[in-house]
Order: structure tokens, then sequence, then C-alpha cells
């Protein structure tokens, strides 16, 4: 069986920002001040062991004792408590799993198998008629003499799920969930219980189909009432929903020998990591969280991620090759040309900035993607002015020279601009603004910066991409993956311009762009459309 563990290949010390491979050097200065403060400097790089993570949040990592001392004496006291309540969900997740592959080692659990050189798996306790042979079902869901749930509860249950669908029906939409709520209420109490129940009753002879269908149909239910609930903005139930949800649908994944049915609980357990991640990501206090979730979801090879640091949304493709950072002499010939005519590129920014309105706060809704970059902005502001994509003026007035030569030279980004896959903006950033750690929606495009503003102290200004840390140059591009987490600091007292290029993933073919950006906007409108359907008793 697979381990599920939490991300653990920290980087940089959160304290005082140097990476794993060098140590600070503590020194405590007892005279020459009036205040006998405790200073550090900064060491020569030397090797250095792993860092350790927070013990209570597991979300932040340090060096040694000096440090971890520091930063909680600075912001991670206050940030701690909230961190580590974000964290249960997750945690309980992997003690159920720790107590299910200890059951599953003694052949307790119903319905886990390895599978067969064709990937079948036969069914598990079943004699010739599907019954279970008096095996024990060690299930927290299914009832029991400990965790409260009764058949008479489950039946209730049932109907209270079902009035709620009528009210859905009817477009009652918050009554329905409350109901929702209520339908599921014995299985947040049993919950628990996990570890603690000694399982159902040995010699229940259920039939293993009903098994699969009942449990599967729960887990289903679990997963729209988290929709809900995540749409209400409900993340505490929803994220023990999801978990929930995540731990039947991996207890079940080998009892059919239905390749269809097994394909179809990837499926649910595929959008449950992915809800659980976006619910991490949509509180900037719990962003740090979704390398969590990745890692656990990665382990379980039910998503289609492969590094807890690159977690691109519904609007993904599985297979496409991942480079964080592209290297100035690995760049398309076109950056060249862009490099080329940078000057006349800033000419034209600058003619629009002769009228600050122009340019308006990112995530304010003037183009039809990044609604929600204004929640990773801290500081002063980042603005933009659209120059291709929704919001971008009919006509060249604005800016003739620089889009001629984007149509002339980049007119795979200006096409994926124009299908609604992206855009190119000119985009501004404030002194003193941090845009913080989040991951692109897609992997099917990268993203270039053309410098065209630059503060002198591009040490203070510069982004990171996955765990490297790149800065701008006047003049010149700066390639990389989006899709990636990435983060962007302008600590200097000067503003920071880029023309921002959204461009296609040099892997696809001019044949295949449009297809997969459908196809990838038609399975994003898919998981719209399954929070409108909730799933039938």
């Amino acid at each position: 069986m697979v381990e599920l563990s939490l991300f653990a290949d920290w980087k940089t010390c959160s304290a005082c920002g140097l990476p794993s491979g060098q140590k600070p050097n503590h020194t405590t200065t007892n005279g020459g001040n009036n205040n006998n403060e405790t200073t550090t400097t900064a060491s020569p790089p030397k090797p250095h062991k792993k860092l350790m993570a927070c013990a209570d949040c597991s979300c932040v990592a340090y060096h040694d004792a000096t440090c971890q001392k520091s930063h909680w004496r600075c912001s991670h006291k206050r940030e701690c408590k909230e961190l580590a309540t974000a964290m249960l969900p997750l945690k309980e997740l992997i003690r159920w799993y720790k107590m299910h592959k200890k059951m599953k080692k003694n052949d307790l659990v119903v319905g886990m198998a390895t599978t067969d050189n064709n990937n079948v798996a036969p069914p598990i306790h079943a004699g010739a008629n599907g019954i279970l042979n008096g095996k024990r079902v060690w299930c927290w869901w299914e009832h029991d003499n400990e965790n409260g749930i009764t058949e008479e509860t489950l039946n209730v249950s049932d109907n209270i799920w079902q009035e709620g669908a009528q009210k859905w029906a009817k477009e009652e939409y918050l009554a329905a969930m409350e109901g929702f709520q209520r339908s599921l209420e014995p299985y947040q109490k049993a919950w628990p219980y996990i570890g603690k129940s000694s399982g159902t009753n040995e010699g229940r002879g259920d039939d293993l189909n009903e098994f699969f269908d009942r449990s599967f149909v729960l887990a289903k239910k679990m997963l729209f009432c988290a929709y809900c609930e995540l749409d209400a903005r409900q993340f505490d139930s929803a994220r023990q929903r999801l978990v929930q949800c995540l731990s039947i649908s991996m207890t079940i994944f080998f009892t059919t020998p239905s390749r269809a049915s097994r394909e179809s609980i990837r499926n649910v357990m595929s959008d449950a990591w992915m809800e659980l991640m976006l619910s991490m990501e949509e509180v900037p206090a719990h962003r740090i969280i979704a390398r969590h979730v990745a890692s656990l979801a990665i382990a379980t090879k039910s998503c289609g991620w492969t590094d807890s640091l690159q977690r691109p949304g519904y609007i993904a493709r599985v297979g496409l090759s991942s480079v964080p950072y592209t290297p100035p002499e690995k760049h398309p010939s076109w950056c060249r040309v862009l490099e080329n005519n940078w000057i006349r590129i800033l000419n034209e920014y600058n003619l629009l900035m002769s009228n600050p309105l122009n340019f308006l706060n990112v995530g304010s809704g003037q183009r039809g993607s990044g609604h929600d970059d204004h929640l990773v902005v801290s500081g002063r502001s980042w603005k933009e002015y659209v120059l291709f994509g929704t919001g971008s003026k009919e006509n060249d007035n604005d800016a003739p020279f620089t889009k001629q030569l984007l149509r002339n030279n980049v007119p795979d980004a200006v096409s994926l601009a124009e299908q609604g896959g992206g855009e190119i903006i000119f985009s501004r950033l404030a002194p003193r603004t941090q845009i913080k750690a989040h991951c692109g929606p897609t992997n099917l495009r990268w993203t270039a910066h053309l410098g065209l503003v630059i503060p002198d102290s591009t040490s203070n200004c510069r982004i990171r991409v996955r765990d490297e840390w790149h800065s701008w140059k006047v003049g010149k591009i700066l390639l990389f993956d989006d899709s990636y987490e990435h983060e962007v600091r302008n600590d200097t007292d000067e503003t920071r311009v880029v023309l921002l290029i959204r461009v296609w993933h040099p892997e696809l073919l001019p044949v295949q762009q449009g297809f997969f950006l459908s196809e990838a906007m038609a399975r994003k409108e898919e998981e719209v459309r399954k929070r409108y359907h909730p799933p039938k008793c």
C-alpha cells in the first residue's frame, strides 16, 4: 500500500530566509548597545541538515531552535494555532489511513486487494453467492455498536437527503444545503470514532455489490455537500467532509472487479483532492497547506499532479513536460525580437501611464480571467492594462507598435488570449508590494515577463518559481511555467513594470492548441455542472 505523508521538502528557513544548505551564525551581543540584543549574522555557505518543520502546524521550517524562537516571537505565534487547526482534517485522514493499513494487514478490511497482471481486482471475502463469509468489515461509516450509526439512522439520513434534493430542484438552495448537512450529521459524529470502533458486526452477510453501491453514493453525497459548503465559504466543515469522502473512496476502490466502477471512484477522489487543495488556496493564511494536500494526493495516484509545488486546477492536461524556469539560452526566437524593441514598448507604456486611470487593479474584473488575483496581493497595489484578452480595446490606438509586434512575432500568444486561455498585459507592481505564493490554473501555457521598469536593487525585487529565486533585467525576458508555485516581492521604494505574455506550452502543436484548450474548458464547465446536480440515494 502507498504511504501517506505530509510535504517535507522545505528549502528555505522561515525565520532567516537562508536555504537549507546554509546555516545562520547566531551571535549574542552583550555590549555595545543598551538593550543587550541578540543578533544574527550569515555564515559562509556550508552543508547543513534538513530543515525542521514546526511540530504543531507542520507549515513552517527552521535550521535550528534559535531560528524557531526568533520566528515565534516575530510572527509565528499568531499564525501557528490557525494553521494547526486548518491542518486537522489532513492529520485525521493520515491517522485513519494508518489504522486502515493495520487492519488490512490483519485481513480485516473488506474490499482491499492487490490487482492481478491485468489490473483487475477480484471480489474480496466473497463466496460464490457474493456473501462476505463472516469476515469483519471495518468501515467507520457503517453501523456498529460504538459509532452511533444504526439501520434506522441510515434510513432517516436517506429520507432527509431526498427532501433536500427536492428543495434543490425548486431552487431553494439554502434550505436544501441545510438538509444535506443534517442528512450527513451522523457521519460527522461517527468520524471521531475511527481507530476506536471494533468494526461492524461479524458475519453480517452483506452482498459486496450492495456495500460498494451504498458506500459510493455516500462518498458522492459528501463531495456534493462539500461543494455547497465551499461555495458558502464554510471551509472547516467542507474540508472535513472532503477527507471523509476520500477515506470512503480509498477503502472501496478495490471492492469491485469493474474497471468502469474503479474509474468512477478515481474521478470522485480526484475531485475531492482538487477541492481540498483549492479550499486551502482560497484562504491566504492557509495557502501553504496546499503543498500538504498535493503531497497526499500524489501518493494516492488519483490526481494529475506529480509535484507538490505544481498544482494546476481543472484547466490542466496530464503528460506535458514540466520545467519551472527556462534559462535565456533556451528562449524561443521571438524573445529576442521583443528584447530588441523593448524601448519602443516602454514608450507606449509611458504614454498609457500619462493617464493613471488607464490602469486598474488586478482582479477587478476587467478581464475574463484572474478574478481572484487580488487575494494574493499584499502591500500597496498591483495594477494592469490589458492589451489582448477580455477587457482589451477593439482597436490598436492604445499601443499600436506593441500590438502589431506581438501579432507578427508571437501570434500564438495573441490567439491564446483571444480564445480566453490567457492575456497580454502591462503589469505594474507598486513599491513595497508582494504577490503571495500561488499556482496558475493551467499547465497548457507558460508566462513571459519583459522587463520595462526594474528597481535598481534587483536582490530586493525578485520572483520565486518553485524553489528558486530570479530577478528581472531591463529589456530582458524571464520565461517560466506559472502552474508552479510562484511569488513576487518588491521590497524596494520603486515601481516594477513588465510586459506579461501568456504563451502556449511549447510541446503543443498548433493543431492541438485549440482542441486541448476547448477540452480543458469543457472539463472545467463539467466540474461546475456537478455543483448543481445532487446525487440520488
